[in-house]
């Protein structure tokens, strides 16, 4: 049969409905499958970046605790007289899991977590003293620190200048031989000279009546109180510091992220150093959740140990695909215990 055209009719060219919805089906098919795959591969790269992420914030929170614990007790706060039992609790102790709202100053620590206490000479140097005077019985007297002693070892003054301008600092004093040692608040800074002749007179007063730090800083000092019959002399001196380290919750409505944090007090008291709010919160890493730290003592007695537990943890805890955690150890001697 033709055409008007004298053209033979063929049947009308095109897909029928039934085609074309098993080609819409197909299609949808790869591009869920794609969808799916980018949606995996998506999540998989923001797990190995929170992972990475996770590693790193416990590489720092492990540096910061170790470089802390290895300077507890450092000055022989921790040291007994010979006729006393050595006090490691001075130096370094743990609150172990605390509860909900547990106090670190101003602050609160996460529920079930530890907080690390650690005291020492820390931040600064241990000085040579020059000169001295010493009420042994009021625990009231000076000491006199220069920038170059007389065998020409330097001492940069600039932490024990900061101390003694501030007042209350605590100011470690250790007696001849290591003999004893004492605790007392810096009342009162004088100084002197230029470079190399540049002398430092620091004064301070170990009664404990004269207020809360006083008493604090006495019971810190050898058994106890103010050693009066053994502390005679004074052979160096250093500044001593307190550091808790903590686990700070997060708020989910903030945004804000957990995070291992420390905080500074004037030592053996719960008060802020310098009394500033920002003293109890110096951020180290975030998302650092849990921190477990035991400390052990050898059979013998003469060596400690502390171990140290860090959990870590990112992305949305109702999501597992988006979840990662990271558990972290470390062992730190603790040289100054004993």
């Amino acid at each position: 049969m033709r055409t008007a055209a004298g053209f033979p009719k063929t049947a009308e060219a095109g897909a029928s409905l039934i085609e074309t919805l098993v080609a819409f089906g197909l299609t949808v098919a790869v591009a869920a499958l794609a969808l799916s795959l980018f949606t995996f591969h998506q999540r998989l790269a923001r797990a190995q970046l929170d992972d990475s992420f996770l590693q790193q914030a416990q590489r720092t929170a492990h540096r910061e605790l170790r470089r802390s614990l290895r300077g507890a007790g450092r000055g022989g706060i921790a040291r007994p007289l010979p006729d006393q039992e050595p006090r490691p609790r001075l130096a370094a102790f743990v609150e172990k899991d605390v509860a909900s709202g547990h106090p670190v100053g101003g602050v609160t620590a996460a529920e079930g977590t530890d907080v690390l206490v650690v005291r020492g000479v820390m931040n600064g140097p241990l000085y040579w003293v020059g000169d001295s005077a010493l009420d042994p019985v009021s625990g009231r007297g000076w000491v006199e620190v220069r920038a170059e002693t007389g065998g020409g070892v330097s001492q940069p003054l600039s932490a024990l200048q900061a101390a003694g301008e501030a007042g209350d600092d605590a100011l470690l004093l250790v007696g001849a031989a290591g003999a004893a040692h004492a605790v007392a608040p810096i009342t009162d800074l004088e100084a002197s000279g230029r470079g190399s002749s540049r002398v430092l007179k620091v004064h301070f007063h170990g009664d404990p009546s004269r207020g809360p730090i006083a008493a604090a800083y006495a019971g810190l000092s050898s058994g106890g109180v103010w050693p009066a019959d053994r502390m005679v002399a004074v052979d160096r001196v250093g500044v001593l510091e307190e550091w808790r380290f903590y686990i700070r919750p997060g708020d989910p409505d903030s945004g804000r992220r957990p995070q291992l944090a420390k905080a500074r007090f004037y030592p053996g008291t719960g008060i802020a150093w310098r009394r500033r709010s920002s003293s109890l919160l110096q951020p180290i890493a975030d998302d650092i959740v849990d921190l477990d730290v035991t400390i052990v003592q050898t059979a013998d007695g003469r060596r400690f140990t502390a171990n140290l537990v860090s959990t870590a943890r990112a992305g949305e805890p109702a999501a597992a695909a988006l979840r990662v955690e990271r558990t972290a150890s470390s062992a730190v001697r603790l040289r100054n215990l004993r």
